[in-house]
């Protein structure tokens, strides 16, 4: 199947679960709002995870494809100030590092950042902060779960606050809410079962320790924040807490619907890619 049919398959399907053209419209121009602002310097990090223990997925490193193509040729993105991690090299640690080195570190007022993560998430509740948030599954999950080693929302919240700049946008292709079933008809569902309550991992939360000393934040004003979705930037998200996030397979392409989507329609304002779309 090309390209084109792809697309206009994916926008069905996205319609059916709820996301509908017009929502797709609304991200599609938020993002580009912020892609196209005048800067010297646009920063990215993408994840895409495929490889997992037990239920892989098909599409995620796709995803990270499409985006690093977007960034670079139709946003001028410099190559190297678009880092891609995915599957062995995205585990919890190395996503906080390369946000903190490559992201935190280097960008400065007024710069574009893109975060971007395609894989599975899930809700958990922690025993040790009690409170139910949503969670990206990093590729080191335990094989048996005794503490909590992910990437859950507060962490990321406090990464993006971190930031030195406003124009930041979030992209995360990830589902939460699991039914049971990996697959619904053709489509392969990212999202994993919720956890039962758990410790977090030590050196997990340190790091949120140490962020929220650096930006003299208390837990109390996070998760209220968090709760009333006081996220900085633009956040364009494949699902709610609530809702599915899936990608599709056609004659061994495969790619979540929603970055798919998202990024097809934004390459086909540029005339110099209609060939490629």
């Amino acid at each position: 199947m090309k390209r084109r049919s792809f697309l206009q398959q994916a926008g069905l399907l996205l319609a059916a679960m709820g996301a509908g053209e017009m929502g797709l419209t609304i991200a599609c121009d938020r993002y580009q709002q912020v892609l196209a602002q005048p800067t010297v310097r646009k920063l990215a990090l993408l994840v895409g995870i495929n490889q997992y223990r037990g239920n892989s997925l098909n599409g995620c490193l796709t995803d990270v494809e499409l985006q690093r193509e977007l960034l670079i040729h139709r946003f001028r993105f410099h190559p190297s100030d678009v880092l891609v991690l995915t599957d062995q090299q995205a585990t919890r640690s190395h996503i906080e590092s390369a946000f903190l080195s490559h992201l935190v570190e280097q960008a400065k007022s007024g710069d574009v950042v893109v975060f971007h993560f395609s894989g599975y998430g899930n809700l958990i509740n922690s025993d040790t902060i009690k409170d139910t948030q949503t969670n990206l599954v990093t590729s080191d999950e335990p094989e048996s779960s005794t503490t909590l080693n992910r990437l859950p929302e507060e962490t990321l919240l406090l990464l993006l606050r971190s930031l030195p700049t406003d124009q930041i946008t979030t992209i995360v292709d990830a589902g939460y809410t699991h039914s049971g079933a990996t697959l619904q008809g053709n489509l392969w569902v990212r999202s994993r079962p919720s956890l039962q309550p758990l410790p977090w991992d030590e050196a997990a939360l340190a790091l949120q320790e140490k962020l929220l000393e650096t930006l003299k934040l208390d837990r109390t004003q996070v998760a209220i924040q968090r709760r009333s979705g006081q996220i900085p930037g633009v956040v364009l998200t494949a699902a709610t807490a609530n809702q599915t996030a899936t990608e599709a397979r056609w004659n061994g392409f495969s790619a979540g619907l929603f970055t798919y989507s998202l990024t097809q329609q934004l390459l086909a304002i540029d005339p110099r890619h209609d060939a490629a779309i």
